[in-house]
């Protein structure tokens, strides 16, 4: 199990070995993902935590992709966020803590910005 300071249970160090560890097109996807947010909210860091690329601001995690073999998850860590924005994934299917999506989906830009945009907003 995980915790913070082990290095037992680190697998990646940064998102580029993160994705040699998907397939191309889930590479792609999750890639566009983070481009949506970095571009709108420069400000947010890139992290690794948990073996997956999330984004933070200061100490709060605010969102994270996953990938497993036949689709790529996403996570928005405010859970008011997740139950508001979850139908609005036409594609997707939402479960309790994520929405699992195609490998091969078409990233909603503004979508992703407002579920960030939502997010940044509880923070406060």
């Amino acid at each position: 199990m995980f915790s913070r300071g082990s290095e037992s249970s680190r697998r990646f160090n940064t998102h580029a070995d993160f994705y040699k560890s998907v397939t191309p097109e889930q590479a792609k996807t999750i890639k566009a993902i983070f481009k949506a947010i970095t571009g709108k909210y420069p400000d947010l860091e890139l992290v690794i935590a948990w073996n997956v690329p999330m984004v933070k601001f200061e100490k709060h995690y605010i969102f994270g992709v996953s990938a497993s073999s036949n689709h790529i998850a996403i996570a928005p860590w405010d859970q008011d966020v997740q139950k508001a924005f979850a139908p609005k994934f036409k594609e997707g299917k939402a479960l309790k803590k994520i929405i699992q999506l195609p490998n091969d989906w078409d990233v909603d830009a503004k979508l992703i910005q407002a579920m960030i945009k939502a997010s940044l907003a509880n923070l406060k």
